[in-house]
């Protein structure tokens, strides 16, 4: 799985993952982009841990590609 990461500005991230399963190549991106909002910028802080979040996207590739292959048998 590729993981690459842009740092969007001084508030903002934009992290993408690509995903290469039987049926294709899945992408999931996403974007914190806090000027979008009308609150007031968060502090400076470390980057999000998305770990979770990757592995519950991994875990729908691998299930949807078994579903498909699954389809495939009957």
């Amino acid at each position: 799985m590729r993981d690459r990461a842009a740092r969007r500005d001084r508030s903002g991230v934009e992290k993408t993952w690509e995903i290469t399963g039987v049926t294709g190549t899945w992408k999931m991106t996403v974007v914190l982009d806090p000027e979008d909002t009308d609150l007031p910028p968060p502090p400076e802080r470390a980057e999000p841990d998305f770990d979770g979040l990757v592995e519950h996207f991994r875990t729908l590739v691998d299930l949807s590609d078994a579903h498909w292959r699954l389809d495939q048998l009957g």
